[in-house]
């Protein structure tokens, strides 16, 4: 097989975990590569339309910061996003996200390489020494000190040979989708800013659509969350869910089958049920299904519900979180939610499968039980985690400590220099 290329680092997945991870090691020396399926960078906030991007807040007070938020900046720069809100949730544009975060990573020397799947790696000596990709060049490899698996499913943590775990009962998949044509001058009270961690919700229009749902004539559904896009008349709206393994690929195209499909049911009852969707359009729907959760991995430490209720002081501290724990019901209109009193510690462990050499990971793959997952999921967090994950890499290509034995003493330093909130 010819391989291509050889790198410091290489960041399997271009969601928000991937872009900050690829980001923070090429900020620290490394000389790092990108794989990312699609044309674009973004992953759930891009190919999926997830916004708002949450948290980066609590009781008003910045806790994640660092790379993670020099994005949002940087978006809002770009009229993109809404970086005010006292809740730390900030509204997107996703065209402006991917412009955004390809620059940053441009700009910090990433290489880039789109249009490009994972397909295996190569392990010599315990070590993930080439990932092997397939791409209109065919299957190649490129060779590596050091890896990250920000794929969301632990593609690459599976592919080399370490233990991960699954749900038996999975949270939905959600199709999002943007609507032009939409009187949103009478939808201002689903605008403002999250209450308690909860989004507004009508209570007109999912009672409406709760009738229809038990006369069938309607999909089982979750919110609706109905948020303003960036332009008068636009919205973004989250609301069609389905029970689905995105892991297996049969499964999850069914499922996306039958979302597309509901989509169009939905957009008339819309029109036929609202008056301010009476004269809707479909703007854009994701090029996929958000996916809340697949694998996760077993690491050196696993998160628990505890740790996020009742907040623990970790020596290996490298991020935090605050979101609620949010759980989505597969097979119901409802989600059971628990609202948290204070920001929580992430320690390095989770990133880390046990006994790994030079493989780590960030994002939704990290190794907690299923009520802690319900919170550390979320996008804000995965991108502080990518900024750990990114720099622990570089300090390995540059120690050669391994990521089990990490000199977390020195990640930690560097991250605080580099503005991420410990």
């Amino acid at each position: 097989m010819q391989v291509i290329d050889s790198y410091d680092v290489i960041v399997c997945g271009g969601g928000p975990s991937g872009i900050i991870a690829a980001i923070a090691a090429a900020r620290n020396g490394a000389k790092t590569l990108l794989i990312e399926r699609y044309g674009f960078v973004g992953g759930m906030a891009s190919s999926a339309l997830v916004t708002p991007i949450s948290i980066f807040k609590k009781k008003k007070k910045l806790i994640i910061d660092g790379i993670p938020f020099e994005l949002m900046k940087r978006i809002s720069a770009l009229n993109g996003a809404d970086i005010s809100l006292d809740s730390g949730n900030v509204p997107i544009d996703d065209e402006m996200f991917k412009l955004a975060a390809q620059q940053l990573l441009l700009e910090s020397g990433v290489t880039l390489l789109y249009h490009t799947y994972f397909s295996d790696c190569v392990v010599t000596d315990g070590k993930v020494s080439h990932v092997i990709v397939q791409n209109k060049a065919g299957r190649v490899a490129y060779e590596c000190k050091a890896a990250i698996d920000c794929t969301g499913d632990a593609d690459l943590v599976r592919a080399a040979g370490f233990e991960t775990t699954k749900e038996t009962k999975l949270q939905p998949a959600s199709l999002w989708f943007q609507l032009g044509g939409v009187d949103t001058d009478a939808l201002k009270d689903l605008f403002a800013d999250a209450v308690d961690e909860k989004m507004p919700i009508s209570s007109e229009i999912r009672g409406r659509l709760s009738e229809l749902n038990q006369k069938g004539e309607m999909p089982i559904f979750g919110g609706p969350w109905i948020s303003r896009h960036f332009r008068d008349g636009i919205v973004t709206i989250n609301l069609l869910r389905e029970s689905t393994d995105a892991s297996s690929p049969e499964q999850f195209t069914r499922t996306e089958c039958s979302l597309r499909e509901n989509l169009f049911k939905v957009i008339n009852i819309m029109r036929e049920n609202f008056s301010a969707f009476k004269d809707c359009w479909l703007l854009k729907s994701g090029t996929q299904a958000g996916v809340r959760e697949t694998y996760r991995i077993i690491g050196m430490y696993k998160m628990t519900a505890d740790d996020v209720l009742n907040p623990k002081q970790f020596k290996d501290t490298i991020a935090k979180g605050t979101h609620v724990i949010d759980i989505h019901k597969p097979d119901s209109i409802e989600q059971d939610c628990i609202s948290l009193k204070q920001e929580y510690n992430i320690p390095y462990g989770v990133l880390v499968p046990v006994n790994s050499e030079n493989l780590i990971t960030a994002g939704r793959c990290v190794c907690a039980d299923n009520s802690a997952f319900g919170s550390i999921r979320v996008m804000a967090t995965c991108m502080a985690m990518g900024q750990a994950a990114g720099t622990a890499a570089s300090i390995y290509v540059q120690k050669h400590c391994s990521m089990s034995n990490m000199d977390t003493e020195l990640l930690v330093k560097k991250l605080t220099e580099q503005g991420a909130i410990i």
